[in-house]
């Protein structure tokens, strides 16, 4: 018998991992993965008790521990309702093979996007162990990494069925429970912001489409008709709109490989899904599966595989405000004010999404000159957070999204105000917050952020004085920002590109040099390109730190003159 490489124990060749490691909660280091994931170990003539995964399957009961109870239900109650928020709108062959499985006497009441997730995928672990598992772990990593702020290392429960679900997908001969726990592994890795991790998994399930579809499975009549359907009409667009919409805020874009599985599975815009809501983190991550999509749409170096409608997104925004405002009315008056700033900060994150969405119907810069009051608004509002934060700095840290651990980030409406709003007061005024703010979100500072925006507002100037313009608030002398790049090896200056009007591919591209001295943490990543042309937003998992920093622009909490409100 071989020996684990690490550990120097005797292995069972259970192949990726050993039984002698995981059953102690430890990673076995002694085989590579393998490359086709569902390829059986055992005898391939044995009979398979689940030949094939799209039957008619009871509606969810009591099965399992204790623990796969609670998990089950928690996946229902809680983990279903934050996907649903980022990729809600399945195919309507969803609702169509749930019609079929929960029976004639079983009505269906939910959407069919919420019903992908709160009743397919469970119906499904009831036969499929590896999705069984993963709904398990995931479960518990919502509950407890981002609800209650325990690591998954120190969370066992995760630990030990994230191992079985590697087992159970390992030894599975069935394509959709491999591609089915490809997707959930994704989640447990967006649900900790590791993206590239994520991303990992969803190439991967990919890639094992592409070849499940060199073989011919994908035939539309014959005994895997069903299964062809579900991989190309629900888990392949969902696959896709994972790339299509990952958070990849500070990298280069995700591209997929034009092959014949791709040409067959449409990629869907899969619009959110969001019900009432209970509580605040609900409402955190309704409107982040919204921003995702209206980012996306504001990039406009990027084509989206499947654009988002403006209007049905408009809906979308609307319904949330509406649930919002119905969540504070019913919250009791003594959480309302311990959660003061939260309410006022995704308030403010609203209001920028809105003033986003107008720009996409019109594709005007000019448009925004319709926001003075808004963007005003904006500005008094961190005045208030600024007062806030002189009296308690450590205030600014801490997420306060109860139960959530992180936001929308305190830069993007900073940033989005100094370069889109046209009244130079305003623009100041939000310069000077982003000036005073020293925080790392992410791929940047606010100090960077800071030193891109008064480059941009000096060249929009500059550009309407040259062209006599001065306060005409003209178009022609206003720039989109490209991307953002260091020059050198000491990080002393970079590079800004941007076009001007009429902000086509025909434009010019022309470069400023940004000086980078003034700050000593000018930025965490280089270059930004997706950040600064979507107005700084980097998704809702921001976690703000200290940049520790005393710039030359820095300004004390003292010396920021509080303006007075409208």
């Amino acid at each position: 018998m071989p020996r684990c490489r690490k550990r120097r124990i005797k292995c069972d060749e259970a192949k990726p991992v050993c039984r002698q490691c995981t059953s102690s909660l430890r990673k076995c280091e002694g085989y590579q993965p393998q490359a086709w994931l569902f390829e059986p170990r055992g005898d391939s003539n044995a009979p398979d008790q689940h030949n094939t995964l799209v039957q008619v399957i009871s509606p969810l009961g009591p099965f399992g521990d204790g623990i796969d109870k609670r998990g089950f239900q928690f996946w229902h109650e809680q983990a279903a309702p934050i996907f649903s928020s980022y990729f809600g709108a399945s195919p309507l062959f969803a609702f169509s093979f749930l019609s079929v499985s929960i029976g004639p006497g079983h009505r269906l009441t939910a959407p069919p996007g919420h019903s992908f997730w709160s009743r397919l995928l469970p119906q499904i672990g009831v036969v499929q162990p590896a999705v069984k598992h993963l709904l398990i772990a995931t479960s518990s990593l919502v509950e407890t990494a981002v609800q209650k702020g325990v690591s998954r290392d120190q969370n066992a429960v995760y630990q030990t069925h994230y191992t079985r679900a590697i087992q159970a997908t390992c030894s599975s001969r069935q394509i959709e429970s491999v591609l089915m726990a490809c997707l959930l592994f994704a989640c447990c890795e967006f649900m900790q912001g590791n993206v590239v991790p994520g991303l990992h998994h969803i190439n991967s399930g990919l890639n094992i489409m592409e070849e499940w579809y060199k073989t011919g499975s994908s035939m539309s009549s014959g005994p895997n008709a069903q299964t062809a359907r579900l991989i190309i009409d629900v888990i392949g667009p969902l696959f896709i709109s994972y790339i299509d919409k990952a958070p990849t805020y500070g990298r280069g874009d995700i591209t997929i490989t034009q092959s014949a599985c791709s040409g067959t599975i449409s990629p869907s815009h899969e619009l959110p899904y969001f019900d009432h809501f209970t509580d605040l983190h609900r409402a955190h991550h309704a409107l982040d599966g919204i921003a995702h999509h209206v980012a996306r749409m504001m990039d406009f170096r990027r084509t989206p595989l499947a654009p988002s409608p403006p209007h049905k997104l408009q809906k979308l925004l609307d319904t949330w405000w509406v649930s919002f405002e119905v969540l504070k009315t019913n919250m009791p008056w003594a959480r309302k004010e311990r959660l003061k700033l939260s309410l006022q900060l995704m308030h403010v994150q609203y209001t920028v999404l809105s003033m986003m969405l107008r720009y996409l119907v019109s594709k005007n810069e000019g448009v925004y000159d319709h926001f003075e009051q808004e963007f005003h608004w904006i500005v008094d509002q961190y005045d208030d957070f600024s007062k806030a934060w002189a009296k308690d700095e450590p205030l600014k840290f801490s997420a306060r999204i109860e139960p959530v651990d992180g936001h929308m980030g305190y830069i993007s409406p900073l940033f989005f105000t100094a370069t889109k709003c046209r009244h130079q007061y305003i623009r100041t005024a939000a310069l000077n917050h982003l000036a005073a703010l020293r925080v790392v979100e992410n791929n940047w500072t606010s100090c960077t952020a800071y030193q891109i925006a008064r480059k941009i507002i000096a060249i929009e100037n500059t550009r309407s004085i040259i062209n006599d313009r001065v306060g005409l608030r003209d178009e022609r002398d206003l720039i989109r920002p490209v991307e953002a790049s260091i020059t050198d090896n000491r990080l002393t200056q970079a590079t800004l590109e941007y076009i001007g009007h009429p902000y086509d591919d025909a434009s010019l591209l022309m470069q400023e040099t940004i000086d980078l001295q003034g700050c000593s943490a000018s930025s965490v990543q280089w270059p930004l390109g997706r950040i600064i042309r979507i107005g700084g937003f980097q998704g809702g998992a921001v976690r703000p730190r200290p940049t520790n920093c005393r710039c030359r622009f820095f300004q004390a909490k003292e010396d920021i003159v509080l303006r007075t409100k409208w």
